[in-house]
């Protein structure tokens, strides 16, 4: 029979076992459970000042005992929850045990009191008695108008049955003013047998007490007879706040421990970022040296950004910083924005020439069509190149929605290319900055997975989890802190200032010199730029409020007559469309979740 029909068919078994068990009454569980409680029968005697004299006669019989016992285990509850962080708690004093003649072992599991009863060495069969006396302190309660003892008598403990429990509550004088008793499982209200005088009331089990069953009495007492403490109440073990208190260990020297180490945290990655996150520069150096040494950066440095015209050349290259690598170094990242200016850069330079195609329909988006000008790559830098080829590849002209959801790879490329060129060519940065963040990136996760685990192992072997926490806040701060170890060259550092003196031309520049720029008929060349620099719209609506006619453009064409500011914001529309398509990826699977019917395989 193959396995998974013989686990149902035992399962079955099992269930069906059950209920005819559940059906036939106490004497049959407790022949599936062995042994059996025959009576359970205890004295409550109430002293005045409150303390509880208890004996308890347990008479059970272990002749269907399915194992060899060697005694019972009695629970007393000793810590009642009183809300979700007190509990109630009750004493015990003078156990006994026949007398001292039977040996007892006592423990705290949970919040009882475990009382194991017997000798390890010695078997017992048959009927036995045991006969347990205590004085039990902090049971009684006061109200306004009466005192009152509620006790649960036998507890909900026992894993057999409990055939009769015989209750007697004494008074120290007559002041029994109402009495109740319950019987069965946990909250069950079914009424056992009860009966009072002026000074004591007796209580009796109506039917067999089946395993986890109990009963419980009540007895209101006239108010003065007896002293009635307040109740003593304790932290509850199992409150949620008081496990992790106990899980985390937080006390004096832990939480120093927690500081020193946090402290230290906060001192080591300011120690790092100072060593290696600060750009380089050339300090006033560079104004009477040929060859000034780099040195850090002092944190603060007051650098003078001087207004300039045109985009600044980059030394040795014999050109002048394209919009993309101005990007890069302005922010230390290749953007896709910066790569969209890019291809606005070429088609300024004449390798390129875009079209806008009119929307389909009034909710359609405009589309565009990149027509190549055959010029070849040549005076293209690498990562020019590679985007170039990428979106000519398949044939001109190439409509950009075609791109999509497969331009992912080549943006990939075109940008780890740029990178080299800020690193390697351009001597911007000493290292790629993207890989600078991922390492302490990666570093971070590491640490935060590393701190997790040491409070985990740290709470659960020596509850003093508190002291993995700095190791987890160290992941953190280096994880959010990566964007800033990347650093740039002296010579890296130089060109940022001069970029930034370009930008502040372009962005804020004033009347005479944007007149300037007309005489340049430098509106289209320095566009890609103010993509960059995320201003051309403003760009543009410089020269309109100058009066300035800025011509037609060749490399860009359109359904409507050219005006710079409506012109500015097809290039940003067109920018747009671009990011969105050189980001966008193809689904993982073509395959519905409703159609499917089900989540992926595997997990847990």
């Amino acid at each position: 029979m193959p396995v998974p029909q013989r686990i149902i068919i035992a399962s079955l078994i099992a269930i069906a076992l059950t209920l005819a068990a559940s059906s036939l009454g106490g004497d049959r569980v407790a022949a599936q459970t062995g042994e059996v409680i025959r009576s359970f029968d205890a004295t409550y005697v109430i002293a005045e000042d409150g303390t509880i004299a208890v004996t308890e006669d347990i008479l059970i019989d272990f002749t269907a005992a399915t194992q060899e016992r060697h005694g019972i285990l009695r629970f007393l509850l000793q810590e009642q929850p009183v809300d979700s962080d007190s509990n109630r708690l009750y004493t015990y004093s003078n156990i006994s045990v026949d007398d001292g003649e039977r040996r007892l072992d006592l423990s705290t599991s949970d919040s009882y009191l475990q009382l194991r009863i017997g000798d390890p060495d010695v078997l017992v069969t048959g009927e036995q008695r045991y006969r347990i006396t205590y004085t039990l302190t902090g049971a009684l309660n006061a109200f306004d108008d009466h005192d009152e003892f509620f006790w649960n008598v036998t507890g909900h403990e026992w894993l057999t049955s409990i055939e009769s429990a015989t209750v007697i509550v004494e008074l120290p004088g007559p002041g029994v003013q109402t009495i109740a008793c319950f019987q069965g499982p946990a909250g069950a209200t079914e009424p056992c047998v009860s009966s009072s005088n002026a000074s004591s009331a007796r209580f009796v089990s109506s039917a067999t007490l089946l395993p986890g069953s109990g009963l419980t009495i009540v007895v209101g007492i006239d108010k003065g007879l007896v002293f009635v403490a307040p109740p003593v109440l304790v932290p509850a073990h199992d409150s949620v706040s008081t496990q992790v208190k106990d899980f985390l260990g937080p006390n004096p020297a832990t939480i120093a421990i927690v500081v020193v180490l946090l402290l230290a945290t906060f001192a080591v990655l300011s120690w790092r970022w100072w060593l290696v996150g600060r750009d380089r520069w050339f300090g006033e150096q560079y104004y009477f040296s040929d060859a000034p040494d780099p040195e850090r950066r002092p944190f603060f440095a007051n650098e003078t950004v001087v207004v300039e015209y045109e985009p600044p050349e980059v030394a040795g290259q014999d050109r002048r910083m394209r919009p993309a690598e101005a990007g890069l170094l302005l922010d230390e990242r290749a953007d896709t924005l910066d790569v969209s200016a890019t291809i606005v850069d070429l088609a300024v330079r004449g390798y390129l020439r875009i079209e806008e195609k009119p929307k389909a329909g009034i909710l359609g988006k405009a589309d565009y069509e990149l027509h190549d000008l055959g010029r070849g790559t040549g005076g293209l830098l690498p990562y020019e190149r590679k985007l170039l080829d990428a979106l000519v590849s398949g044939g001109s002209p190439a409509l950009l929605s075609d791109l999509k959801n497969e331009f992912h790879e080549d943006l990939v490329r075109v940008k780890k290319e740029l990178y080299k060129q800020g690193v390697n060519k351009n001597n911007f940065f000493p290292r790629n900055p993207e890989t600078v963040r991922q390492q302490y990136g990666l570093a971070g996760a590491v640490l935060i997975v590393a701190g997790v685990a040491a409070i985990w192992f740290l709470g659960a072997v020596a509850g003093v989890g508190l002291l993995g926490i700095p190791v987890v806040v160290a992941g953190v701060l280096l994880a959010a802190t990566s964007s800033a170890m990347p650093r740039r060259t002296a010579r890296g550092r130089q060109m940022f200032r001069r970029i930034l003196g370009f930008r502040t031309f372009m962005v804020a520049g004033d009347q005479d010199r944007e007149r300037f720029a007309e005489e340049a008929n430098i509106f289209s060349e320095y566009l890609p730029y103010a993509i960059v620099f995320g201003s051309a719209k403003k760009w543009a609506e410089r020269f309109e409020a100058l009066g300035i006619d800025t011509g037609e453009v060749g490399w860009f064409v359109g359904p409507r007559p050219f005006m710079a500011v409506a012109f500015a914001t097809g290039i940003h529309n067109f920018s747009s469309s671009v990011g969105t398509v050189m980001t966008s990826t193809p689904g993982a699977s073509g395959a519905s979740g409703f159609s499917v019917g089900g989540g992926f395989s595997g997990g847990g």
